[in-house]
């Protein structure tokens, strides 16, 4: 009995099964191949709640461990900087519905839905659910609190960063991220702030640029162009510098930024401004046509859409505007000025729906004197709302652009989600479809954790938005769990690192050459402005003196010529006078012959 046995496990051994004999049932049955376990979206979440409604006790003890006050929502940065940090923002309302209330420690929040909530989806929108964030503003935070929690961190870091603003349509996205002039959003205040760090090292010109998402510098001709272009826009932007006043004045009150201390570093500023509308890529920024061209040239080429290049794991959009920018005036300018071209449309939910995603890009390149170049990159990203037909009931072109602007974003939720379940795992498993979208496409760095993530959730805590808030709370949630690998950085150990060495030289010696060009260029016009002051001035003493010399030679000659002409005018008198003189004395002789022919005449 017992060799029959072992006669069967060494033929099971030799026998190996295969599609055509297949592996006896009774045999092994667990190690039989299996299709690989589908996983639902949000998968994750639905085991959170459920674990969270079987034991009020596990809630209470897990938020404890989570939650952290308002004030300290900062402070995450340190605990675990790889960490995405997703913020809630609840809009004003004129009631808040009790369906949503936030914990006592001010980053929970807890959605039920009331008794008169009508919910047409699963039971799970019908049971409590508890979402933590970094942070939960209400309605009274401020828009400078907001700020100085979720982007200034970033900011001073100098690490790169996007930010994105998620929520339905009409739950204040855009007013979060743009404001008012007397009520500026993190975009205005972000531009502040990196103009007021950086304001004693900003190079007067554009010598140095991202060509391909590598730092480069530019020739004489291509300077000439950026300068070109960067007045040409400004130029458009002429009557837009109206509210720039008082939104720089509101900045200054609430905000205190320093300046920082760099020594023998260059810094360039550059922006870019992009909207994706219907999956196409258009810049916002371009400047406008000529004159000459018809309205529909014109309107072709402003809707021209671009393509989306991946190099080495960088991206970039060829063709794409990007304007060398020496304040934050001049920023905030090219920026209104941008969003006037941004699709708007009023749908049943908003009256000024934006119908694209725009990413606005804020890029610093500081050049130090050792020859090394950092690059910062500062992407600002205010998401389409996402929205249910039978809420906007849109219809035609707005129901294509709803398709457009919902897809991408369920493909911006699966990028997260199969982030997330790549934490989970802790290796490298599922892939990030980062490429199946340009939305994706273009925040890449961030999905994959080469950047940092900071989301701000916008939600109108109302009974109408009920199911709809449930969509932006999974989705965020799974972004709330997501923890990136520390990024290895690429150490060059090429032997031909001389050359890097030698480029490096190269571009120093040809900053400083620049710079000491227009220092003797400066120099030499200053010279030649006070060599014409003193050229004009021995000129002057020079006329004065030749016309003093020359009057006291006319004066002389003058007295000459007067002189000789009173000796003149003598002699002619004198001649004249004994000319009469003469005259008269013949007179007198004839005169007494007369006299005396007359008395002998008389006397005969």
């Amino acid at each position: 009995m017992s060799s029959s046995s072992s006669d069967y496990g060494t033929l099971v051994e030799e026998v190996r099964p295969s599609f055509l004999r297949a592996r006896d049932p009774s045999v092994d049955r667990c190690s039989r191949p299996r299709p690989e376990r589908q996983v639902r979206l949000f998968h994750e979440i639905t085991e959170e709640g459920q674990a969270e409604l079987n034991s009020d006790a596990d809630i209470s003890s897990s938020y404890e461990d989570l939650s952290t006050p308002l004030c300290e929502a900062s402070s995450e940065l340190c605990t675990d900087s790889n960490a995405a940090l997703v913020y809630l923002r609840l809009r004003p309302v004129p009631h808040i519905s009790s369906s949503y209330t936030i914990s006592e420690a001010g980053n929970v929040l807890i959605a039920g839905p009331s008794n008169d909530t009508t919910s047409t989806s699963n039971n799970k929108n019908k049971m409590e659910q508890h979402y933590s964030f970094s942070s939960v503003f209400d309605s009274t935070v401020k828009q400078d609190e907001v700020y100085r929690i979720c982007i200034a961190p970033r900011i001073e870091s100098t690490d790169n960063f996007t930010v994105l603003t998620y929520g339905t349509s009409g739950s204040g996205k855009t007013f979060t991220l743009l404001g008012t002039p007397s009520n500026p959003g993190i975009v205005p205040r972000a531009v502040e702030n990196v103009f007021r760090m950086n304001a004693s090292n900003i190079y007067p010109q554009p010598a140095m640029k991202l060509e391909k998402a590598n730092p480069c510098i530019l020739a004489d001709d291509a300077l000439a162009r950026e300068e070109s272009i960067r007045q040409t826009l400004l130029d458009c932007c002429a009557g837009l510098n109206a509210d720039y006043e008082l939104l720089e004045k509101t900045i200054e009150t609430e905000h205190d930024f320093k300046t920082m201390e760099q020594e023998e570093v260059s810094v360039f500023i550059w922006i870019s401004f992009v909207e994706i509308y219907n999956e196409l890529v258009f810049d916002l920024l371009a400047p406008p046509p000529t004159q000459t061209k018809t309205s529909q040239q014109m309107t072709a080429q402003q809707r021209k859409g671009l393509k989306i290049v991946i190099n080495d794991g960088k991206v970039f959009i060829p063709g794409l505007t990007t304007v060398y920018v020496k304040s934050s005036a001049e920023t905030l300018k090219l920026l209104q000025w941008g969003l006037q071209r941004v699709s708007y449309a009023s749908t049943s939910i908003n009256a000024n729906s934006s119908r694209s995603h725009c990413i606005f890009f804020i890029d610093v390149i500081k050049y130090y004197s050792s020859g090394v170049v950092v690059d910062t990159s500062c992407k600002f990203c205010d998401l389409a709302g996402s929205e249910r037909l039978n809420k906007t009931r849109n219809i035609g072109f707005r129901l294509t652009e709803a398709k457009g602007i919902n897809t991408s974003l369920m493909t911006l939720g699966r990028c997260l989600d199969a982030a997330n379940n790549n934490k989970k795992m802790k290796t490298k498993g599922q892939v990030i479809p980062v490429r199946e979208s340009k939305l994706t496409m273009l925040l890449q760095a961030a999905l994959l954790g080469k950047e940092k993530l900071t989301m701000i959730v916008n939600v109108t805590p109302t009974d109408t938005f009920y199911e709809e808030n449930m969509n932006v709370l999974r989705f965020s949630a799974i972004a709330k769990n997501i923890t990136f690998k520390q990024p290895a950085k690429a150490v060059n150990k090429s032997r031909y690192s001389f050359v890097v060495e030698k480029a490096k030289s190269y571009a120093e010696e040809v900053i400083f050459l620049r710079s000491e060009v227009e220092r003797l260029n400066s120099e030499l016009h200053y010279r030649l402005i006070e060599q014409e002051r003193n050229l004009r001035k021995e000129l002057v003493e020079s006329f004065q003196k030749k016309l003093a010399e020359k009057e006291r030679d006319h004066e002389q000659s003058l007295k000459q010529e007067r002189e000789l002409q009173q000796r003149l005018h003598d002699l002619k008198i004198a001649s004249l006078k004994r000319h009469y003189e003469n005259q008269l004395e013949d007179l007198r002789e004839q005169y007494e012959e007369e006299e005396t022919e007359k008395k002998r005449r008389t006397l005969e």
